[in-house]
């Protein structure tokens, strides 16, 4: 019988972690695995791998709807890093944070893994693997039903959930902001708890790049004079400030 080659090997491994977690950090896997990170780039190039490389780390491509969401990941990227230095800015000292789910705020999340927040609290699988057992600050993860769209967790009645947590800053995602200054996202899912981060936190805060300003998503959940301001690669636009910004021509 054959040996399978290392390679094969390799792949088979890569595959098996990716069973238990949706990305894998490519340097972390490299060391892990003793080989370089082009090694596993051309690993993943493999047509049969059921893995591809998107940005620094390796993810699953098995099914249409887990690969759109990786995707995302690497899309405006330097836009949403950018977007997140601004928002960092938004966290006072000794601060409990809320993180929403999506493919902008993992930035902040390595931002403010450091940082002097008293408290991360989250739903999303993405922002709790890069937190986890590397967040000098306290991380406490939402359960309930796993939506595997989006990468999170979504329970009944959030509310209850959220209101002992005394969330002092809320910062949500969102999947487009239209001329008329309604906030959408692309599931109905997700419009429970982020209602309750809103109503339930000291402040709340948009944090997007600057493409998604005129857009619009399938699912409504806010108006923009619910929401304290918007963080994007420009910086802070207060609900005032937004407001006047959709009134103005869009980027070509």
């Amino acid at each position: 019988m054959t040996r399978p080659s290392r390679q094969q090997e390799r792949i088979a491994q890569i595959s098996a972690l990716l069973d238990v977690s949706p990305s894998l950090r490519l340097r972390d896997l490299s060391h892990q695995l003793g080989v370089t990170e082009m090694t596993l780039r051309r690993d993943a190039a493999q047509a049969a791998s059921g893995f591809a490389c998107r940005g620094g780390y390796i993810v699953a491509t098995r099914t249409t709807e887990h690969y759109d969401f990786d995707a995302q990941m690497t899309r405006a990227i330097d836009a949403k890093r950018a977007a997140c230095e601004h928002a960092r800015a938004l966290v006072p000292d000794g601060a409990v944070v809320f993180l929403d789910t999506g493919t902008t705020l993992p930035h902040l999340a390595r931002l403010l893994a450091h940082s002097k927040a008293r408290r991360i609290i989250t739903h999303c699988f993405t922002t709790a693997e890069i937190l986890q057992g590397r967040s000098d600050v306290p991380v406490e993860f939402l359960g309930g039903e796993i939506k595997s769209s989006t990468r999170s967790c979504h329970a009944d009645n959030p509310e209850i959930r959220l209101a002992p947590l005394a969330i002092d800053v809320a910062f949500l995602s969102a999947g487009g902001i239209d001329k008329r200054g309604t906030v959408s996202c692309s599931h109905d899912y997700e419009v429970a708890l982020k209602r309750a981060a809103i109503s339930l936190s000291n402040q709340s805060f948009l944090v997007l790049d600057e493409s998604k300003i005129g857009a619009s998503k399938s699912v409504a959940f806010c108006e923009i004079n619910e929401i304290a301001g918007l963080v994007t690669e420009v910086g802070l636009y207060s609900a005032a400030q937004l407001k006047n910004r959709l009134t103005l021509p869009f980027h070509e």
